[in-house]
């Protein structure tokens, strides 16, 4: 059985094409024997994806994985990963994520993945990855590092449990602007065979181009021998600059020693030099310049709203008041600007590609798609993992429930649109849990208790346990 996760990640779309996927793999010690974790994440956008039974659009891939020792193929598995269900054909801008665990024993190995998009009856578009990986947890030593994107405490054991703690991976070594973070986990064997029974961990970021050790980025931490000691870290990247780096993690003795060393790689785009931001302004204003129908530029002014800050918002209202297209464009190139200094002009394209999406797939007979509550959301947070959707249920009003594993630093987030009046067919949001939007308390303690007799339990099970 497959393991499924998601994550949103900005992505350039484009219609369907080459397929992208991106794999790591890490290998780790237990009481049973080693074993090897695969990560593999695919692009959504670059899946050819079919409308299926519930009217949503889902993609398949099929993956191969042979792993030789000594040349003998010693594990095969070849299995369907199945996309998630998306509302549009195209511009998802998510990325899901398959892990397997596969028990090995000490040796040397090559790894072969094979991923292939089922709906696409092409052969060239198939994707291989080969590495090759010597595992050996005989002696003192280092797991390797598995980057994650987020944790949690662990109720109970599943595949994504390592040390009473839930760990949701991802397959990409590369951190655009828009993370911040840079959090790893990482296990410690067999230090109880040192005399002193006590070591010290160094954790550091070095450039990988020359070495050097980057004074920022350290910690170190003295520990009581163990046989197993697992770590979980997390640096703050936000002014780390654009390069090729390592992450570094060592096992010392207590005379600083160097006992065992593991590295992993990762890439920072991070523009951080804003000193010349008002000539580039000047200079580059072609794409702005370029829209000069005054109702148009309106139009795309007014698209702006689901994403904009009070203040934009504010700002937004004068230049469409005063009316002068000048300051218009001058306004427009700012704000997306202000969201990619590399590439203005690609990150407006990138969104008013997800706004024709939203005016098709949510329009109604009194809005345009990006005006409703679903079209605003979907623009604001991007696309929900999953949705629970009642279209005719017998003792409701139609209902979706959109579920986000994670909205920034926050976690299990919901969204409730309800259609109250179907000649319409306009859901609005009656109720989140996300920080900021609308919070009706009394409303979800009622439907918790259960004493809302026009809203039944499918509704509840749905709302509590979201597929």
């Amino acid at each position: 059985m497959f393991r499924l996760l998601l994550i949103s990640f900005v992505v350039p779309i484009s219609v369907v094409a080459q397929l992208e996927s991106f794999l790591s793999i890490s290998s780790f010690n237990s009481n049973e024997g080693p074993y090897i974790e695969t990560y593999l994440s695919v692009n959504s956008n670059t899946l050819k994806l079919i409308k299926n039974s519930e009217s949503f659009y889902s993609g398949k891939v099929s993956v191969l994985i042979n792993i030789y020792s000594n040349d003998s193929l010693y594990f095969s598995d070849k299995y369907i990963l199945e996309s998630p269900n998306y509302i549009f054909e195209n511009n998802n801008n998510l990325f899901f994520i398959d892990q397997q665990r596969i028990k090995l024993n000490n040796g040397y190995y090559i790894i072969n993945v094979d991923i292939k998009d089922e709906n696409q009856e092409n052969d060239i578009n198939v994707i291989k990855y080969t590495k090759e990986m010597y595992v050996n947890y005989l002696n003192i030593s280092i797991s390797d590092i598995q980057l994650i994107e987020r944790y949690e405490k662990a109720d109970s054991i599943n595949f994504l449990t390592k040390n009473g703690y839930n760990l949701y991976p991802t397959a990409l070594n590369f951190y655009p602007k828009s993370y911040d973070s840079l959090l790893f986990y990482f296990e410690i064997y067999n230090t109880n065979t040192i005399r002193e029974k006590k070591y010290l961990i160094n954790t550091y970021i070095e450039n990988f181009d020359n070495g050097k050790k980057l004074s920022d980025y350290y910690k170190f931490f003295r520990e009581n021998s163990s046989d197993l000691k697992g770590k979980i870290l997390n640096y703050n990247i936000k002014n780390l600059q654009t390069g090729n780096y390592n992450l570094v993690c060592e096992i010392r003795d207590f005379k600083n020693r160097l006992i065992c060393t593991k590295k992993k790689f990762f890439q920072r785009s991070n523009n951080l030099n804003n000193k010349n931001r008002s000539n580039i302004i000047i200079n580059d204003m072609n794409f702005s310049r370029d829209i000069t129908i005054i109702d148009t530029l309106k139009k795309y002014i007014d698209y702006l709203y689901p994403i904009s800050n009070t203040k934009e918002d504010f700002n937004a209202k004068n230049q469409l008041k005063y009316n002068n297209i000048e300051l218009m464009q001058n306004y427009f190139y700012e704000f997306w600007f202000s969201r990619n200094p590399n590439n203005p002009f690609f990150e407006w394209q990138n969104y008013l590609l997800q706004v024709k999406s939203v005016n098709k797939a949510f329009k109604n007979q009194k809005k345009q798609g990006y005006l409703t509550d679903r079209g605003r959301v979907y623009l604001q947070y991007g696309a929900p993992n999953s949705i629970n959707k009642a279209d005719d249920p017998s003792s409701t009003y139609p209902y979706e429930i959109w579920h986000y594993y994670k909205l920034n630093n926050q976690s299990n987030k919901k969204f409730v649109f309800v259609n109250k009046n179907p000649a319409t067919n306009e859901f609005r949001l009656i109720y989140s849990n996300v920080t900021g939007e609308s919070t009706n308390l009394e409303w979800i303690r009622k439907i918790e208790q259960n004493e809302m007799p026009e809203l039944g339990n499918d509704f509840k099970d749905n709302y509590l346990n979201p597929r």
